[in-house]
């Protein structure tokens, strides 16, 4: 599994770390976009590695993930 990630940026790391968070609550973009405060096309974007986001948009989707904002950056764990 760390080869798989061995290359991804931190852009790429954050959206695939939001992703998972968001799976394990069970949500849809629409419904993470909506607590979050973001649109849904933005959070798919930023899901998919291609948006370069603001610290308040990581706070604010930490906080609707209820996960902490270190979470959503830390490479996978065997990667580290």
């Amino acid at each position: 599994m760390a080869t798989e990630f061995a290359n991804m940026t931190l852009i790429e790391t954050f959206g695939r770390n939001v992703r998972q968070a968001r799976k394990e609550k069970g949500w849809t973009q629409e419904q993470l976009a909506f607590e979050a405060g973001v649109k849904r096309a933005y959070l798919s974007e930023v899901e998919n590695g291609q948006r370069n986001v603001s610290l308040d948009v990581v706070e604010r989707l930490a906080i609707a993930l209820e996960v902490g904002a270190d979470m959503l950056i830390r490479p996978p764990e065997d990667e580290a």
